[in-house]
């Protein structure tokens, strides 16, 4: 008898555990304690996805045991498991803010100074660089003065100009005090991996500043999984 009952008992606790339930509950900034809306909810298990609605609430279904992510762009990403025990009725996610104020204002400020750099170097070399460059028609109509040495010493000197301007954009901007305070590198590990992950100048340009530091972060977790001494990578 005690058996069969203890049978029972499991095979209802295997049930129970095997169908999803609604998981009901709010996500909330952990300073202002205000409703997040738009956040995304991920059940790791099987990629389900639900947004918060604009008081930061939400409904998804999920297993116990089951883990669930939170995200929203601005804040680290959270992650909480199902309890196999009891669930509560209603969960409150609380979310930290991701802290970019000091490294904005860095970014800003460097980019300024490359912004007065660039002026100064273009105001010194004012006359190479402002020099027209000759149409394909016009150097067919005048051979002799495109193939001058003093144009092609200008021209040539305008493409050198555009590469030293471009670079020098990547350096200020994807310098070591800002990638430090995204990524905690420090030394020869900073070195290495602003080598490794340098931008090009197109995909600098075409990043949204969340998606640059995210960029950094992403990358900066790549390095450190693959310089690992037993990484794949590293093996012999």
């Amino acid at each position: 008898m005690h058996k069969q009952l203890f049978l029972y008992i499991f095979c209802m606790c295997c049930i129970s555990n095997a169908f999803a339930q609604q998981i009901k509950g709010a996500v909330q900034d952990r300073e202002s304690k205000t409703g997040l809306a738009n956040a995304q909810l991920v059940n790791i298990y099987d990629n389900s996805l639900v947004f918060t609605d604009s008081n930061g609430a939400f409904t998804i279904n999920a297993k116990k045991g089951e883990l669930l992510e939170v995200r929203i762009a601005g804040y680290k990403i959270t992650r909480f498991r199902i309890s196999q025990g009891h669930v509560p009725s209603y969960f409150k996610i609380y979310l930290d803010k991701m802290v970019v104020l000091d490294t904005d204002r860095f970014a800003h400020s460097n980019l300024t100074q490359y912004q007065i750099d660039s002026i100064k170097s273009h105001e010194l070399y004012r006359s190479a660089l402002d020099y027209p460059r000759m149409t394909t028609f016009e150097q067919i109509e005048s051979p002799f003065t495109a193939l001058s040495r003093s144009n092609q010493m200008k021209w040539k000197f305008q493409e050198s100009y555009a590469m030293f301007e471009r670079e020098k954009f990547i350096d200020f901007t994807f310098n070591e005090n800002l990638v430090k305070d995204l990524t905690g590198l420090e030394g020869e590990d900073l070195k290495k991996y602003m080598k490794r992950y340098r931008p090009s100048y197109e995909a600098l340009r075409n990043m949204s500043l969340y998606d640059y530091y995210s960029y950094i972060r992403y990358t900066a977790e790549r390095y450190r999984r693959t310089s690992k001494p037993n990484s794949p990578r590293n093996s012999g």
